[in-house]
């Protein structure tokens, strides 16, 4: 049998040992293992090994360097296909290089561009119902926000109240349901029997039906809107130049709904959080965002820092995996195909190897290094490499024209109630409550 050189790390008995602690606290727990063991350990789980690593040497081989041999590991992908279909987030191989293909044209930064319109009077409206008060939730809010963006970025027409809450709580339930799956395995069966597979089958075939009325309701309608499904729509394979079949534009929605919506609600939720924690911050963005153009506001270099810190702190995508396809080697590490290797951000973000000061909120690191071609190697709020997260360009956009509007026409206080993370799928606060007091 082949000898493989693994990191230092977890027996098969401290594997399983580690299991409740890791199911109870999956942040503290990663992150106390990886102050142990110097940011890489193995994990050993019987039939299944892993690699748990804050290297950015070695998240830049997985993700950029040696990405031909990896794909997305069956965890995530099989657990959320199951309910969203096989779209970019949850496919592999020629399949989803082929999608990509199709649509990463859609979300160049010029195409973004034409949206703008769009998210610029999602705000507006949003702002202009925002409402005031001691204790204020934020999270509802801006999980509200960030899908009455996606909603109407993906469909420029009056989607009725009822078909939004459906859809939304179809995404909100789904997530839920995945991770709980994913942290009990034993359950499985279990949640088989009980019937809450079926229940969320079935609400995925709601969420479904409900798009497939309005790709109908378009095709037949013979108009444009120059929206987001207008591009799916229109989108051409270039080997054959046909369109994607009905089923498969329903799969992609479902995965910008699900993509763009949550991790948007998040970080504008740490961001409002970190900026009523820091007064100085927070008059510092208001005076430096006066008066500003669209254009301006999703340029500017202030408004950027403030987001990419808040996410440096707090990644919406805290972590991720692969799968190796076949034997690989990193440094003097050597292990075999089929080894999953979980990417932790949120721990190098936070590593104070790569970062000064590294649990400080302080925008203006983004200033001082944005140039320094270092810094990106310790920086993932998208992912990297062929993978790096296709609406990147889109988040930033509708992060930094919501918090210019917010900054400016309302005053944000802490509360005594500090909000705790819930890391599901994306780095979620369990509430975000805050003083918010309308300005004159």
């Amino acid at each position: 049998m082949k000898k493989y050189n693994w990191p230092d790390g977890y027996s098969l008995l401290q594997s399983f040992i580690r299991t409740y602690k890791q199911v109870k606290d999956p942040v503290g727990s990663m992150e106390e293992s990886m102050e142990k063991y110097d940011g890489t350990y193995a994990v050993n789980l019987g039939a299944k090994r892993m690699i748990a690593t804050q290297d950015p040497g070695f998240i830049d081989h997985v993700l950029k360097n040696n990405h031909k041999n990896y794909y997305k590991s069956p965890i995530l992908t099989e657990q959320l296909g199951r309910f969203l279909g096989k779209g970019l987030l949850t496919s592999n191989g020629e399949y989803w290089l082929k999608q990509r293909r199709l649509i990463q044209p859609g979300f160049h930064i010029e195409k973004i561009h034409a949206l703008y319109g769009i998210i610029k009077k999602t705000v507006d409206q949003f702002i202009s119902n925002f409402p005031a008060g001691d204790r204020v939730d934020v999270y509802p809010l801006m999980n509200n926000f960030a899908f009455e963006i996606v909603i109407n970025t993906l469909f420029n027409i009056k989607v009725p109240p009822d078909t939004r809450n459906e859809l939304s709580r179809f995404i909100t339930d789904t997530q839920d349901f995945v991770i709980k799956d994913i942290r009990q395995p034993h359950k499985s069966w279990w949640f088989t029997l009980s019937g809450e597979v079926a229940k969320n089958l079935k609400k995925a075939e709601g969420a479904r039906q409900i798009i497939r009325s309005i790709i109908r309701t378009r095709k037949n309608s013979g108009q444009k809107f120059n929206d987001l499904l207008d591009m799916l729509l229109d989108a051409r394979y270039e080997d054959t130049g046909l369109p994607m079949e009905e089923a498969q534009v329903i799969d992609e929605i479902l995965i910008l709904l699900i993509a763009g919506h949550e991790t948007t609600a998040n970080a504008l939720s740490w961001t409002l959080y970190l900026l009523a924690n820091h007064r100085d911050e927070l008059e510092k963005l208001r005076m430096a965002t006066l008066n500003l153009t669209v254009d301006e506001c999703v340029r500017h270099d202030y408004l950027n820092a403030v987001i990419n810190e808040s996410m440096r702190l707090y990644p919406p995508a805290w972590i991720s995996d692969r799968v190796s396809l076949e034997d690989d080697t990193y440094r003097h590490y050597t292990f075999p195909g089929n080894t999953i290797i979980i990417l932790f951000y949120y721990g190098l973000h936070r590593d104070k190897k790569y970062w000064e000061h590294p649990t400080a909120f302080n925008p203006e690191r983004f200033l001082r290094y944005r140039d320094h071609k270092e810094k990106a190697k310790a920086f993932y709020p998208f992912g990297s490499g062929p993978r790096l997260c296709i609406g990147n360009n889109f988040a930033m956009a509708e992060m930094t024209l919501f918090l210019q509007a917010m900054v400016q026409r309302f005053d944000i206080l802490p509360t005594s109630i500090e909000p705790h993370i819930k890391p599901l799928v994306t780095l979620r606060p369990d509430r975000v409550i805050l003083s918010i007091t309308k300005r004159d």
